[in-house]
């Protein structure tokens, strides 16, 4: 038993050690000194043995003996992360300050481009590490500049920076919102005060992605916070330590362009993107938002291009078999019932050609001869090309619509999905007659609206970050329809029924070879959002209808987005028509804004019909996009199924029609938009070389070849999606094992040469052959 006055151990009783505290000279014993009440020697020892057990060597002893391992792996992660605290502490608040502005700006980049990411691409994978990469150099330029002045001008700067970027960004995000593709610098300088026009869209868009933009706008939040509690140093630094710093940072830059093979050299790999290929989507995507805006704001101050032309393809000993790609499939792809070896028909059309000329469709330019002449090497690279290129062939529809009238429709926002045998019942019927092209795409280009038209009215691939129809507007473009009429004594009219000048229509259009009228100048509609194409047509048909010979092209409104009953003109006057439909607002407000479209067109073929001319006339008509300003869950929703988003999202309608054609004829061909120029040449009998189109004569014997803009495509024998690496084959035929990356070097290369096409002016140096 233990007790106030002494302890019980295991070698017997000693007393409590007493520590004398009121005199410490009493009995001659210091304060420290222990007094004994002795009992014997055994009592002697089992003190020393209890002074052993309680002093500081032994507890300490005994206390670590108590750790077990666990506890000795926590004080070291403790340790260690207390060592990476410190660490970032004394980064942060090093000698000078020096690296407090640099570390903000990269960790805000940083923030930003992974925030981009998931928001847009809605996952992050082992890419991304390039995006961060690239972060750290550009926040050292950025944190270098805003060192440099004094207090006062380092603050201001600072703040600007960082707003910038958080705008960049929102900005990047709201647009691909819209339009499904990326900003360029370039387009906001030429259409920036059109874009304007359509504010309330602007702010819907805004409102639909609030959160998003919240989150890329919270690095202005954190440095409000930080400036209010003054933990960065906006001091001005020293200049020799901030040269050492950037230096040290920008090498940063340099590894990260040599860790750009470890995810491949093939095309579209990061490598592929940043050295030779650039494809903005692809770009923002691997490289980052930041990178990709430094290489759009390059390209626009220099002029340069990114993409390397494979010249392999063509410069050797047989050209021409190169620059086809691969071998023809000779086998008819084009109708579903090979009943005849080389039919592309059904039934056969009405007139039939007289004459079957098989010749190829090519004019008297002499490339090669050119090319040796040539000393501007660009252009001589061009000619080159096309003189290796393998031209289309005339069959036995060249010349079908000879002396025919043209009316030509671009139709804003149309796809599939606004055709309905009863509400729509003109479009339902154009679709069914005429020319049926079963496998026909609208790809979705950078610059929207006027791309598509570009594409379809000039085969040839815009350029991403410009508008290239503006572009040309200064070049010679004598191969348009609109010149080419013209040669033939036709009067070439062109209306587009909203803002004249927008996306600077009046310039590329009367360079086409049209006399232009839009909304401002010259053309009387009733002012809307959108305009009417009803109106249009019944205000311009009397301009033209009574010539002998006409062309005329229209670029429609009234399908425009806004796609809602108080947001648009045309849904809302149509809105009854569709008020029975089992859809949502939105599908049935699509609907009905090309309700006025059908209207329009049941217009113009009832006057034509008026007029006896309507067998004399072929109707063209194509869409400019797929109505992107529908959210894809209500295309879902008239589509009747989930729509596959790389290729089945633009496939759409080519309407070919004309009164003289008493039977439907199908073509089961692939082709797009690029291929509707140099069709209809052939079809017209107009002059033009084959060899100097990106797009194919559908109608031809040639190998189908459809582009998107991200690089994917359609041949005869695959569908490839450039994103994914996935090949849909089409026919059971073994596809050889270099073919997708010869078709992908065709593809780059027809983007260069379309691209090379309009920066050269090249249609200019072979103008005054064609004279």
């Amino acid at each position: 038993m233990s007790n106030n006055n002494g302890i019980d151990g295991k070698y017997g009783r000693y007393e409590k050690e007493s520590i004398s505290g009121d005199n410490p000279k009493k009995d001659g014993l210091t304060q420290k000194k222990i007094r004994i009440e002795k009992n014997g020697p055994k009592d002697k020892l089992f003190l020393i043995i209890h002074k052993i057990n309680n002093s500081n060597l032994v507890k300490e002893v005994k206390k670590n003996k108590c750790f077990n391992r666990k506890e000795k792996e926590n004080i070291n992660e403790h340790a260690l992360h207390g060592t990476i605290l410190n660490s970032i502490r004394n980064a942060w608040n090093g000698k000078e300050y020096l690296f407090q502005i640099t570390c903000f700006y990269q960790l805000v980049i940083i923030y930003l481009e992974l925030i981009f990411h998931l928001l847009t691409f809605q996952s992050l994978n082992g890419k991304i590490l390039l995006p961060i990469v690239f972060a750290i150099p550009a926040g050292a330029v950025l944190g270098f500049i805003s060192g440099i002045f004094g207090k006062q001008l380092n603050q201001i700067l600072i703040w600007i920076f960082t707003t910038v970027l958080c705008l960049i960004f929102s900005t990047q995000l709201v647009y691909n919102y819209v339009f499904k593709t990326f900003l360029s610098v370039y387009s906001v300088g030429i259409v920036g005060r059109d874009v304007l026009e359509f504010f309330d869209q602007i702010l819907a868009a805004i409102g639909n992605n609030l959160i998003g933009i919240f989150l890329l706008c919270t690095p202005l939040i954190f440095l409000k916070i930080l400036m209010k509690k003054k933990q960065i140093d906006m001091n001005k630094k020293p200049i020799g330590p901030q040269v050492t710093a950037l230096t040290c940072f920008i090498v940063v830059h340099f590894i990260g362009v040599l860790i750009l093979p470890i995810y491949g050299k093939e095309t579209y790999s990061p490598y592929d993107i940043y050295h030779r290929t650039w494809v903005p989507e692809m770009s923002v995507e691997q490289l980052g938002v930041l990178t990709s805006t430094r290489f759009d704001v390059k390209r626009l101050i220099t002029g340069e291009s990114f993409t390397s032309l494979d010249a392999d393809l063509f410069l050797d000993k047989n050209p021409k078999s190169l620059a086809a790609g691969v071998k023809e499939n000779k086998k008819d792809t084009l109708n579903k019932d090979n009943s005849e070896k080389d039919a592309v028909i059904k039934v056969r059309p009405t007139p039939t050609p007289i004459v079957m000329d098989t010749s190829p469709n090519i004019l008297d330019i002499d490339f090669e001869a050119l090319a040796k002449e040539e000393t501007n090497e660009a252009v001589k690279m061009l000619h080159q090309y096309f003189a290796a290129s393998e031209p289309t062939k005339k069959n036995k529809y060249t010349g079908m619509f000879e002396g025919y009238n043209l009316i030509m429709f671009t139709a804003e926002g149309f796809s599939p999905w606004a055709v309905d045998k009863e509400i729509t019942p003109t479009l339902y019927k154009l679709t069914h007659e005429g020319f049926i092209f079963e496998n026909f795409y609208t790809p979705l280009w950078w610059a929207s609206t006027i791309d598509g038209e570009y594409a379809a009215c000039t085969s040839l691939i815009p350029k991403s970050g410009v508008i290239s129809f503006y572009k040309s507007g200064s070049n010679a473009m004598p191969f348009t329809l609109g010149h080419q009429f013209n040669n033939k004594g036709y009067t070439t009219r062109a209306y587009h029924n909203h803002t004249y000048t927008y996306y600077k229509r009046h310039i590329s259009h009367p360079n086409m070879g049209y006399e232009y009228k839009g909304v401002g100048n010259g053309l009387e509609v009733t002012e809307s959002w959108p305009e009417s194409d009803l109106e249009m047509i019944e205000v311009t048909m009397p301009e033209y209808i009574d010539d002998q010979s006409f062309h005329t092209y229209y670029m429609t409104v009234s399908g425009h987005m806004n796609y809602t009953f108080y947001g648009n003109r045309m849904s809302d006057k149509n809105k009854e028509a569709v008020a029975h439909l089992p859809y949502s607002m939105e599908a049935k407000a699509y609907i009905a804004c090309n309700v006025e479209l059908d209207r329009a067109l049941e217009k113009l073929i009832s006057e034509l019909e008026e007029k006896g001319i309507a067998d004399k006339t072929v109707i063209a008509l194509s869409a400019d996009h797929y109505p992107y300003g529908l959210e894809k869950d209500k295309i879902d929703e008239l589509a009747g199924h989930k729509v596959e988003e790389n290729f089945e999202l633009y496939k759409n309608h080519f309407i070919l029609w004309s009164g003289s054609i008493k039977n439907p004829i199908f073509i089961d061909k692939p082709c797009s938009s690029l291929d509707i120029m140099p069709t209809l040449s052939n079809l017209f009998g107009l002059p033009y070389d084959s060899r100097l189109c990106m797009g194919k004569d559908i109608l031809s014997d040639s190998t189908p070849l459809i582009m998107f803009s991200n690089r994917s495509f359609i041949t005869d024998r695959v569908m490839y999606n450039s994103k994914t690496k996935d090949i849909i084959k089409l026919t059971e035929e073994e596809i050889p094992k270099d073919y997708i990356s010869i078709m992908n070097k065709i593809v780059n290369n027809k983007f260069l040469i379309s691209e090379s096409i309009l920066e050269e002016d090249y249609y200019s140096y072979i103008l005054p052959i064609l004279k």
